[in-house]
């Protein structure tokens, strides 16, 4: 993707986003938004593959495992750059 389209592609969404008009934005301006994000790089586990148990803190400091925030239907995590990385 190409620098142009790439920060076309991150303001839209993020625009969006900001503004509460997140019912605008469909699965493939989330797929390109990804894309524009990541370079392109496919990182992270497969689909359906599992991943070791892991702790991080959250908001309050309080240290979570991977296995204390598993539901029954799973966990969604979602991780993504910020501009102080």
């Amino acid at each position: 993707m190409d620098v142009n389209r790439k920060a076309e592609v991150l303001h839209s969404v993020i625009g969006r986003f900001f503004a509460g008009r997140t019912s605008e934005i469909t699965a493939e301006d989330w797929v390109e938004f990804c894309d524009a994000q990541n370079d392109g790089y496919q990182t992270g586990p497969a689909i359906g593959e599992k991943v070791p148990d892991f702790m991080l803190p959250d908001q309050h400091e309080v240290r979570r495992s991977l296995s204390q925030l598993m539901g029954t239907n799973g966990l969604l995590l979602v991780f993504s750059r910020s501009a102080h990385w």
